[in-house]
């Protein structure tokens, strides 16, 4: 692979950063018989690693064959500045991974859906593929098991991964979507899409694209790309069309019946018309496909079913973490009139006119929670009127909630937690965010008799 050395035995590779991905690195290296030398803001508990600070001069490390950098390390480090004069090859690490790993290679990316979609696929290919693992930036790193002997891999890819690899020569790629997201990291949508796009083998005529409609039209179309490109949507003409009346998906294999598919919302089908036309280009037979989608059991906080409690239904959808994710879920929901969202957490920089378009389409309740209140509430107030609650926390508006529904001020069928912001300003991530939400449930639902 470009610049990537023939061997690792008994060479110095400095590992940039010590989270998930660049412990998975040194665990990876260790194993190559490479010697690494971990750069972090503080040393981890392997006394067998090298550590370093960060501040330390890259000419104090030398030799060194090689930088692994961890998606979350700023392009403008210090080191992979010295480095870059250096002349030291920087990867990521799926791209070293890559380097060892034999199987055959599905990688998935976009704003919204990646971790169902890549689920999704690896599900609908375990028939064809036993063994088929998902990982990346979803359960393991991909250093953690590329040297296994595991036929089939698919990897959620972030646009902060892509963006620091080379070429991962995968056999298909996803690219989901595109919305306004990690804007404060790649600075335009423009640049976002580009590291998105490095997914795509594009010179390669046996690669595998697939896509929607919608980001092919708005941009894909307009590059030579010579690989083949897959499109699903719901206009006639993509290679996998979603017929929502019919309950059913047809691509130019086959017609799949789609009934029995778990996963509530308009959004999810989307996710299930791609992870169809990747399984199928990876060689997974429609027979097996069509056996698998009615069985696939959805991922925790991800439009999760959270029970019951006073005769409503709870959803747990904390993964949203931007607008985009939030109004994809909801924009087929059908009893609007019957729903308290709940929204909130730290905003991202996305414009809110989207936001007010879809309450003004008729939601029944809002809550708003965390930092949210102060910069959302005075936009969709003149919106909601009194149907509008603020709370400073998930378990202050859980008690308004109570209060409302038990009082009979809100008629409500369900209560969405799709918070369309990140967690960082009450919680450590969105699953301890989801985890409270369904304790919460868990606990209104004892107290009812």
């Amino acid at each position: 692979m470009k610049n990537f050395p023939t061997s690792l035995l008994g060479q110095r590779v400095l590992v940039l950063g010590g989270g998930v991905s660049g412990k998975a690195a040194l665990r990876l290296l260790k194993e190559r018989q490479a010697i690494p030398v971990l750069c972090n803001s503080e040393p981890i508990s392997d006394s067998s690693v090298e550590y370093v600070r960060e501040d330390i001069p890259l000419s104090d490390l030398l030799p060194l064959s090689l930088i692994v950098k961890s998606p979350g390390i700023s392009p403008t480090h210090s080191i992979l500045v010295q480095a870059e004069a250096l002349a030291i090859p920087i990867v990521s690490e799926v791209e070293l991974a890559r380097a060892f790993y034999s199987g055959r290679l599905i990688g998935v990316t976009g704003t919204d859906g990646k971790s169902t979609t890549t689920s999704l696929t690896c599900h609908l290919a375990s028939n064809d593929f036993p063994g088929a693992t998902a990982g990346g930036n979803i359960g393991l790193a991909f250093s953690d098991f590329c040297l296994k002997p595991i036929p089939l891999t698919v990897l959620e890819l972030s646009s902060y991964q892509l963006e620091d690899s080379g070429p991962l020569e995968l056999n298909v790629s996803v690219i989901l979507n595109l919305a306004s997201d990690h804007l404060e990291r790649h600075k335009s949508l423009d640049n976002y899409f580009a590291a998105k796009a490095r997914i795509v083998d594009s010179r390669n005529p046996k690669h595998t694209l697939v896509t929607s409609s919608k980001l092919f039209k708005e941009r894909i179309q307009r590059f030579d790309w010579r690989c083949s490109i897959l499109t699903f949507g719901r206009e006639e003409g993509n290679d996998a069309q979603i017929l929502d009346e019919h309950q059913s998906i047809q691509t130019n294999k086959a017609k799949y019946n789609v009934s029995s598919f778990p996963l509530p919302g308009g959004h999810n089908l989307e996710n299930l018309a791609a992870s169809i036309l990747a399984a199928e280009a990876i060689g997974a037979k429609s027979e097996n496909i069509q056996k698998l989608i009615g069985t696939f059991q959805g991922l925790p906080h991800r439009f999760q079913n959270a029970g019951k409690a006073a005769g409503i239904s709870f959803i747990n959808d904390s993964k949203s973490t931007n607008l985009h994710s939030m109004l994809a879920g909801l924009s087929t929901w059908r009893d609007k009139k019957g729903t308290f969202l709940i929204l909130g957490g730290r905003p991202k920089a996305e414009p809110l006119e989207p936001l007010k378009e879809f309450l003004s389409s008729g939601i029944g309740w809002v809550l708003l929670i965390g930092e949210a209140r102060e910069k959302w509430a005075s936009e969709i107030s003149p919106i909601l009127g009194s149907h509008l609650i603020l709370a400073e926390n998930l378990e202050e508006g859980f008690s308004q909630i109570k209060t409302a529904v038990r009082s009979g001020r809100a008629r409500v069928s369900s209560v969405v937690f799709s918070p369309a912001c990140a967690s960082f300003d009450l919680y450590k991530n969105f699953e301890e965010r989801g985890d409270h939400f369904l304790r919460l449930v868990g606990a209104w639902a004892k107290e009812e008799p």
